[in-house]
């Protein structure tokens, strides 16, 4: 508060405390939580925040003005192409370079969620970064489910992976996320507009969802995502007129923040700094000129274009997540990959938090000034 910085950096500099060696932790004679506890806990809360980044996708928005899609398309598709480059003359393995490539597309739901969350955002600027950070999140989970399914064709010579599996990751978890909306929408037909009944079946609906794609081997990133946005498209009753998960989600946010610090191995944290900085440059010079080179078409100024640009920076901690199946993949992949990444979402969590908030702050969109009051 005395800052003026956003809660969540509080959050993960409390997890990389607690995450540094388990050193407090003995001190203060805890035990050490396993670190498969952590990684789980972190994205079932990872679930129950892109369930509620997915439901501010509005495809009726995107059918009206399809130059928003547009841009998310251009943003995405320039990163991807820019940092894929770089990596590339960085001597990265062509593999590598591609996943990561694929991960920087994403802005992070978690901090946007957060930021606007915090500083009760609202506006122009707002909404098309929640819209963009959802679309791109879904480009970088499929883009990155096929480049790991290539990975797996490598490593075991199957051709048929390469066709099969990516199918069935995608088709499988958005005929499970289908479901699951349909399920929840049905459940909320009886209890109407109770706040805490609807809380309630919200997370019982994101755990079914999540534990499904878990024991199912789909993409549970993909599946909570699209439930999200099925969620809000199928509900013609308008019984969700704008669903606001409060404490679910504040808490989901705040043990996200802080376990995705605490799971950080600090001994690779800086071993491919300059690749890691190259993606941050790179990154940050597509998504900002991409979506200011479109505002006008999108229906706003040059100036909340790049305010817009500005507020996707954030890069994604679910990369933490998409690069656990890499390293269980392939070993060696997986470090050349984790050790670019690593310290790339450390700097874009607080670099690019404190963006976001300048953002909506310029934008004159923050009803809130972000100190907690």
């Amino acid at each position: 508060r005395w800052l003026r910085l956003p809660r969540l950096l509080g959050y993960l500099a409390a997890g990389a405390l607690f995450g540094a060696g388990g050193y407090v932790l003995q001190l203060l004679k805890i035990e050490e939580l396993p670190i498969r506890t952590m990684q789980f806990s972190m994205n079932f809360a990872a679930a129950v925040i892109l369930f509620d980044v997915g439901q501010r996708v509005s495809f009726g928005w995107v059918r009206r003005n399809p130059a928003l899609l547009v841009a998310s398309l251009l943003e995405s598709g320039l990163t991807f192409i820019a940092v894929y480059l770089v990596m590339q003359v960085l001597d990265i393995a062509p593999l590598a370079a591609a996943l990561i490539a694929a991960i920087s597309m994403s802005t992070s739901p978690a901090v946007v969620l957060a930021i606007t969350q915090e500083l009760r955002a609202q506006g122009q600027v707002t909404e098309r970064t929640l819209l963009l950070t959802a679309l791109n999140s879904i480009y970088a989970v499929v883009l990155s489910t096929l480049l790991l399914a290539w990975a797996r064709v490598q490593t075991r010579g199957v051709l048929d992976d390469y066709l099969l599996h990516p199918a069935y990751l995608i088709a499988g978890s958005l005929a499970l996320a289908a479901i699951g909306a349909r399920v929840f929408l049905w459940v909320v037909g009886f209890v109407r507009r109770d706040r805490a009944a609807q809380l309630m079946v919200m997370l019982a609906v994101v755990w079914i969802v999540f534990a499904s794609a878990v024991a199912l081997k789909l993409s549970a990133l993909l599946a909570l995502l699209a439930c999200g946005a099925f969620v809000r498209t199928f509900d013609q009753q308008r019984l969700l007129a704008r669903t606001d998960i409060g404490l679910a989600s504040g808490v989901a946010l705040a043990l996200f923040f802080a376990l995705s610090a605490a799971v950080v191995d600090g001994k690779v944290l800086f071993a491919a700094w300059l690749p890691a900085l190259a993606l941050v440059l790179v990154r940050g010079v597509c998504k900002i000129g991409a979506v200011s080179a479109l505002a006008p078409s999108t229906g706003i100024t040059w100036r909340k274009g790049m305010l817009t640009g500005i507020g996707l920076l954030p890069m994604s901690a679910l990369a933490l997540m998409l690069t656990q199946e890499v390293s269980q993949l392939n070993p060696q992949l997986g470090a050349q990959t984790n050790a670019v990444l690593l310290l790339s979402v450390v700097i874009l969590q607080v670099a690019g938090a404190l963006a976001l908030m300048f953002a909506l702050r310029a934008s004159g969109e923050a009803r809130a000034d972000g100190t907690g009051r």
